[in-house]
């Protein structure tokens, strides 16, 4: 269902992001873009009766100012109300994809919203349709965003009443500097949300919701012919446009001091978050950092995974990172252990595997063996629709060309131990890493 919450949101962050890897597509892709600026590229897949529509919006969170803090998520939602040819109550698009026998959602993240729907392919007519008019024509009363607000404002309430989504909320408030465009988190803030007005929520439309910033993948048993005909028919009129959207300019997060040392949880457990600052998308170090970053706490089998979690030093290390960030941001680490007197044990450990790198690096077997890892997961990912789609969209969002799908895999291929290595001393040295101690509140 679309109405996620926060770990709903970031765990569909992580799996689209993670489809950009993916090895050659072996279906037939083209494109065309149509005269108000909508992009669109099918994939001519025609292994089961089903098709794949994803609407991409260069819209998320980045884009909102004080006051619309948590519009981009809320707007997720509102789009499933209702527009004036698809109008009725409740969530009105969910309903009749269902009844298509098909099934619909999308998500938000600090960049990019994205709505995506799978249904049988004689279905893509209607479904094609449906997104133009919601493009074009949403349905903005204020029975519906008192309804959608209370949606959210509940997604934040429960969020509240989980100990570690609470504790990640007051954390992340602490991180960034004012005016940078991750400086709110994706849910956003509560007494904005509820005081939010329909006229807000219909210059947020108009401000971003436009065929030329916007663009679409179908991916199915389709052929690319009849589908630039579709869209053609039910978007070719919207007259919508927007500016481009420049890229900000934003602060130095480098520069930029975390204050805080210590955080009190009320769980009966201690976390020690390491706090790194990443290079974004386009930066030279991008990707050697997203691998160092796997290879030194994401992944099941990185070296402190096997240092920590494998000797039972810690429970699990969770990791908050995005993979497909537009701008530089925080990626945090949390090593997870009991509360117990002796863990300076755990932090030394970490520094240690971290000091080892910066001074001597990694080996190169291991970088190996991760790519080859990857390449045979990649391979899983040709055989469904939505992940081919998202691989494209990843691709057009960020290249600007749907055909550099392949280029993050060949990004991989060419980091070596010695490129790693200074990327430890870049941005895991002490000046950078900053390491916030999370132990239980005193009554706890």
């Amino acid at each position: 269902m679309k109405k996620q919450n926060r770990f709903q949101y970031l765990i569909g962050l992580c799996v689209f992001a993670y489809t950009m890897q993916a090895q050659s597509i072996s279906y037939p892709t083209s494109h065309k873009t149509l005269a108000n600026g909508l992009k669109v590229i099918v994939c001519e897949k025609a292994t089961n009766p089903m098709a794949e529509i994803q609407v991409w919006y260069r819209v998320g969170s980045k884009d909102e100012w004080d006051g619309v803090r948590g519009m981009a998520h809320m707007f997720e939602h509102m789009m499933f109300r209702g527009s004036k040819k698809f109008s009725g109550e409740g969530d009105v698009y969910i309903k009749l994809i269902r009844k298509m026998g098909g099934s619909c959602n999308a998500y938000t993240t600090f960049d990019r919203t994205v709505y995506h729907e799978e249904v049988p392919s004689n279905f893509i007519d209607k479904a094609l349709e449906m997104e133009a008019d919601r493009m074009e024509n949403l349905l903005l009363s204020q029975n519906i965003l008192d309804t959608e607000r209370e949606v959210v404002g509940e997604e934040l309430r429960l969020g509240e009443n989980n100990w570690y989504r609470r504790m990640l909320g007051e954390r992340y408030k602490k991180l960034y500097p004012q005016h940078h465009p991750y400086q709110v988190d994706v849910i956003g803030y509560l007494t904005e949300i509820t005081a939010f007005t329909t006229q807000q929520c219909q210059d947020f439309y108009d401000k971003f919701y436009s065929p030329n910033n916007a663009y679409i993948v179908v991916t199915g048993n389709v052929k690319a012919n009849e589908v630039f005909e579709l869209v053609q028919k039910h978007f070719g009129n919207i007259k919508k446009q927007l500016p481009l959207n420049v890229k900000k300019q934003e602060p130095d997060i480098f520069k930029h001091d975390i204050a805080v040392e210590e955080m009190t949880i009320d769980y009966p457990l201690q976390i020690y978050s390491y706090i790194v600052p990443s290079p974004a998308f386009g930066h030279k170090d991008f990707y050697g950092f997203n691998l160092l970053s796997k290879l030194l706490f994401e992944n099941p089998n990185s070296l402190l995974n096997q240092r920590l979690v494998n000797s039972n030093m810690a429970y699990q290390i969770s990791a908050m990172t995005d993979e497909s960030r537009l701008y530089s941001n925080y990626s945090a680490y949390d090593v997870i252990m009991p509360a117990a007197i002796g863990n300076a044990k755990v932090r030394k450990a970490v520094s240690k595997e971290i000091n080892e790198i910066i001074t001597e690096g990694i080996d190169q077997s291991r970088i190996d063996d991760y790519i080859k890892n990857r390449e045979a997961s990649a391979v899983f990912m040709n055989y469904d629709n939505s992940s081919i789609g998202a691989v494209l969209g990843i691709a057009e969002y960020y290249y600007n060309d749907y055909k550099q799908y392949e280029a993050e895999l060949a990004a991989y291929k060419k980091i070596k131990a010695e490129d790693l290595k200074v990327i430890a001393q870049t941005y895991f040295n002490p000046e950078n890493l900053k390491i916030i101690n999370l132990k239980p509140s005193p009554e706890e």
